[in-house]
């Protein structure tokens, strides 16, 4: 931390009020968050000198074509440390709902069809003289081999250390027709590589896109892919196909020379290959590296393959990968557990701010306290001041304003790593408390839909109380 604070102030001249380490992703990068003179900035450091040349080629050329990209406002010497613009900590899959609703969110659907816009101006971007690859790393071309690197690690980290039975040459006949069928023509187009929701950040109501610096030339509908069947998003398959339909749409009118017929063969190809790749990351981290938290993915990925075998929306014959999906469909993988304590119980209630908080529930005290007043308060309005969080009137008030499904994200995001804890320790009490001002609406709805979120996510006991509004 004080080597961070050492660099900024080597930059800025003077030092930073404080710098705070953000969780770890997927990644080798580190980021920080700076704060100085009521402002902040993201810190980046990474040793991998090429991959940050490819970051800051692209991030000028992306925002050269005004591409909603962050900015990029100091390279050190060494180009291994950089600061950039903070897009803050809402990113789109933070956003969205679990379980899905029959109806699609609004405010969901609005960041999707515009995120389909800004996707096609990154493929296309640098016009008709395309973008400067010279910076790209590690290879210039989502071709036949990378193809081949990504379906392996498919086979050796998921396949093999899962033990599902396959046939190693029937298998590689399959990876060689499919890679043979996405490279039919040269790769005209930029590819993100990985597209997904959490790469996409939600900043004044408008996504912004982050963790390009994989881009290289690619399939057109491999970061579309990407998108749609990210599988802890589990996107509903109607939502996929309205989307599908709006990209192909904005497409025709883009792209000279676009088949949609050719392009929907393509698609389901590039899905396949994203599916097989994310498993190969998930038996990486989680058997290898014995993360078990990237294995609750694969049961979404498992879904995934079977809607592909099953809907027939293959574009080629791939009979050994048809077999394995058989095989994963009806294996323990496939299920979705939940973790488990009989000792575990998760004391949730409302409150109110004015009657001040509320008694510990156990001889520990403590556990969490959410402050839901500066969510938007349904309780100045007539029509809802006789109800509470629990009733649907109310409840329909809160689903039209997307910072209250941000914040219950978050607060889930708080919550998800302590109670895997509790569980893993055998801990038997857990507090859990939501106040606003008359903890009778927003604080209500926020423990109701709380109560949900647990029961989806973990098998525990939970004990809700609203102390002002009981009934």
């Amino acid at each position: 931390m004080t080597d961070i604070k050492q660099t900024f102030k080597e930059w800025k001249g003077f030092e930073p009020d404080c710098a705070e380490l953000l969780p770890a992703s997927g990644s080798h990068r580190k980021y920080y968050r700076i704060r100085y003179q009521g402002k902040t900035l993201l810190a980046a450091v990474n040793d991998q000198v090429q991959e940050n040349e490819a970051y800051f080629s692209f991030t000028r050329q992306f925002r050269n074509d005004h591409l909603p990209v962050p900015e990029i406002y100091h390279i050190c010497a060494d180009k291994k440390t950089y600061f950039v613009e903070d897009l803050g900590d809402t990113t789109l899959f933070s956003l969205l709902p679990n379980p899905w609703p029959d109806t699609i969110p609004t405010h969901i659907e609005k960041h999707y069809k515009e995120v389909l816009g800004k996707l096609l101006l990154f493929q296309t971007s640098g016009g008709e003289k395309g973008l400067d690859y010279r910076y790209v790393y590690p290879v210039p071309d989502f071709d036949l081999m990378s193809m081949q690197w990504d379906l392996n690690y498919f086979k050796y980290f998921f396949l093999r250390l899962s033990g599902i039975e396959f046939s190693e040459a029937a298998l590689q006949a399959d990876f060689d027709h499919l890679c043979q069928f996405l490279n039919r023509g040269p790769h005209r187009y930029f590819l993100y590589r990985d597209f997904q929701s959490r790469n996409i950040m939600i900043k004044d109501n408008r996504p912004w896109f982050i963790d390009f610096q994989g881009g290289r030339k690619g399939p057109l509908a491999y970061d579309l892919a990407s998108l749609l069947y990210d599988a802890k998003a589990a996107l509903p398959d109607s939502f996929r196909l309205s989307l599908l339909n709006d990209y192909i749409g904005l497409a025709a009118k883009r792209i000279s020379g676009f088949v949609p017929d050719d392009f929907k063969k393509e698609f389901y190809a590039c899905v396949l290959l994203r599916i097989l790749q994310a498993m190969g990351a998930y038996g990486l981290r989680g058997f290898h590296e014995k993360k078990s938290l990237f294995l609750q993915s694969v049961p979404y990925a498992i879904r995934n393959l079977v809607h592909l075998r099953q809907s027939g929306l293959l574009p080629l014959p791939l009979p050994e990968i048809e077999r394995i999906t058989a095989r994963l469909e009806t294996s323990a993988l496939a299920c979705f557990s939940k973790p488990a304590s009989a000792e575990l119980v998760v004391h949730l209630c409302s409150f109110s701010f004015r009657k001040g908080y509320p008694p510990a529930r156990d001889e520990h005290g403590g556990g969490f306290v959410f402050d839901c007043r500066f969510l938007p308060n349904p309780g100045r309005l007539d029509a809802y001041k006789n109800i509470t969080g629990r009733h649907p009137e109310v409840q329909q008030y809160f689903a039209a304003h997307p910072e209250m499904a941000a914040f219950l994200q978050n607060c889930s995001e708080v919550l998800k790593p302590a109670i895997l804890k509790y569980i893993e320790r055998n801990f038997s009490s857990l507090s859990i408390a939501f106040g606003c001002t008359g903890g009778q609406h927003r604080s209500v709805y926020c423990a109701e839909q709380t109560k949900l979120w647990i029961e989806r996510t973990f098998d525990v006991k939970v004990e809700l109380v609203h102390l002002e509004h009981p009934e």
